[in-house]
């Protein structure tokens, strides 16, 4: 019997709403990515941008799973201009993923959109299932570190607050790699990276050098410069808790082990605010940094995947 997908009744949408807020809080806590107040937050926020108009929000759509006299659960999914998003897929039974997709696949089309985009949490058994073996690569990662171990830093590489003087020329360069960056990570045309790039640039540092919650640092070995470093202040759960922005060993200085410094550097900066968790965003096609940060004991919280149809 073929799986079948209906809208959800009107008359069960805020039953349906209250339970999936609920379900993404519980989803962020035990993933680690979001804890205590932090993931009740972000579960509020998603859905007032997502649901500002509850059942009538256009870009929205909750979908009942049926196959049969037979409920299955529900699919979240929500169009933003060419991508649809599948935000989440709740079933309690077992499931044909091959349907499913397919008819995700077709709604996809029938909406004019050209990439399918979902976000996972490790334990999101249903949607590793949905995607698995159907070409979807893998965009991106959230990672964290705690509790921060306790390992010396190596003492050949200098990292240092940067200058006033080399700042300039680091922001501008570091802007044009993360664009760069996120049209090389699939989400983004080269028009919609820069400007992307240059929202996230001015969000983070409105002051410059001076933005409150922002430390730069260069890493040195015998007077060369090797590498750089961009750490902001955050608070994960009211706890102070240090975010690695951004990380670049020069091209002409890799595979020195001077990443690892700097990432070691990042462990000592956050004890010095008084952190005892470091997160991080890493592109999927970037596996030399996965693999290092996955030997210094970070975990994947979330990942991001797209598929182009």
């Amino acid at each position: 019997m073929s799986i079948q997908l209906a809208p959800l009744p009107a008359d069960r949408f805020d039953e349906w709403s209250a339970a999936a807020e609920a379900r993404l809080v519980e989803r962020s806590r035990r993933s680690g990515y979001r804890v205590g107040a932090d993931a009740v937050e972000y579960a509020a926020r998603v859905f007032a941008e997502v649901l500002p108009e509850g059942v009538d929000s256009p870009a929205a759509r909750v979908l009942v799973i049926t196959e049969g006299a037979r409920e299955l659960g529900t699919l979240w999914l929500a169009l933003a201009g060419e991508k649809l998003f599948v935000l989440e897929l709740a079933v309690e039974d077992v499931f044909s993923a091959d349907e499913l997709f397919a008819e995700i696949v077709a709604i996809a089309r029938q909406q004019g959109a050209t990439r399918l985009s979902t976000g996972l949490f490790p334990q999101d058994e249903a949607g590793h299932a949905l995607i698995a073996g159907r070409g979807f690569a893998l965009a991106s990662i959230q990672m964290v570190l705690e509790p921060l171990p306790e390992r010396a830093a190596e003492d050949d590489v200098v990292v240092a607050p940067m200058t006033a003087e080399r700042f300039p020329g680091y922001a501008d360069a570091s802007e044009a790699a993360f664009a760069g960056d996120l049209v090389d990570s699939g989400r983004y045309t080269p028009e919609e990276a820069v400007a992307e790039s240059h929202r996230q640039m001015q969000l983070e540092l409105p002051d410059g050098l001076d933005s409150a919650g922002q430390s730069f640092f260069t890493a040195s070995v015998d007077g060369v410069e090797v590498g750089v470093l961009w750490i902001g202040a955050r608070l994960r759960d009211d706890r102070p808790h240090a975010f690695v922005l951004d990380i670049e060993v020069a091209a002409d200085q890799r595979r020195r082990g001077y990443g690892r410094a700097l990432m070691l550097a990042v462990e000592r900066e956050a004890r010095a605010f008084g952190a005892d968790s470091v997160g991080l965003h890493v592109f999927g096609f970037n596996t030399g940094a996965i693999e290092l940060y996955e030997r210094l004991g970070y975990r994947r919280v979330e990942e991001s995947y797209f598929l182009d149809l």
